[in-house]
């Protein structure tokens, strides 16, 4: 694609949207690495796709582990976004948690991409249910608690952040694309249809 668009959705069904700049930010990442291995390339009348699919490269843990750290920041003002966006940081708690546990597994010397696996792995019945992408209950706290506590296992403790809450970040941080901002403005819940925010860089981990 020549411009950024913002995720479709229909149904289960969601339909994600990349630029060739955007792909390129995916090298060395866990999504350029299945990007390589899995992608079925339909129509790429220039090349330009397959030719940035190729480049991807393997995956660099520790460059992984140190962004999912900086982005943790935005669990430590909980007590200032919990109950109104639990659902948000849960979800982005997950994301990083699931990306991090594959990249434990690389860094191993023995990939793993199901959570199913990674449970029997790590010998915890609950961790495949915590970690999957559609959950049948709401959100808990309970739940958000167990994948925090998680995280900092894999990437040490969190930094503290700087703005006190999600919504000062995404306005103390507007207008300088991060990982942090990107992170914050998906936890608020916000899908960026319709509005400036579609300019919000996808994390690409």
């Amino acid at each position: 694609m020549a411009r950024a668009r913002a995720s479709a959705y229909s149904g289960v069904v969601s339909v994600s949207y990349y630029t060739v700049q955007q792909l390129e930010t995916g090298i060395s990442t866990l999504f350029g690495s299945h990007l390589k291995r899995d992608a079925k390339i339909v129509w790429d009348k220039h090349g330009k796709l397959a030719q940035a699919v190729a480049s991807m490269g393997e995956v660099d843990t520790g460059r992984l582990f140190s962004r999912a750290r900086e982005m943790s920041t935005l669990f430590t003002s909980l007590d200032r976004d919990l109950p109104k966006y639990l659902p948000g940081l849960l979800r982005q708690a997950r994301y990083l948690l699931r990306s991090c546990l594959y990249a434990q597994s690389i860094a191993a010397g023995n990939p793993c991409f199901s959570v199913r696996e990674l449970a029997i792995r790590h010998n915890d019945v609950n961790l495949a249910q915590l970690l999957a992408s559609r959950q049948k209950g709401e959100p808990t706290v309970a739940d958000l608690t167990d994948c925090l506590s998680w995280l900092r296992r894999l990437v040490g403790e969190f930094p503290l952040s700087e703005n006190g809450s999600l919504e000062a970040t995404v306005v103390n941080e507007w207008g300088r694309p991060s990982d942090t901002l990107s992170m914050a403005f998906m936890a608020l819940g916000a899908t960026g249809n319709g509005s400036d925010y579609a300019e919000v860089e996808k994390i690409l981990l």
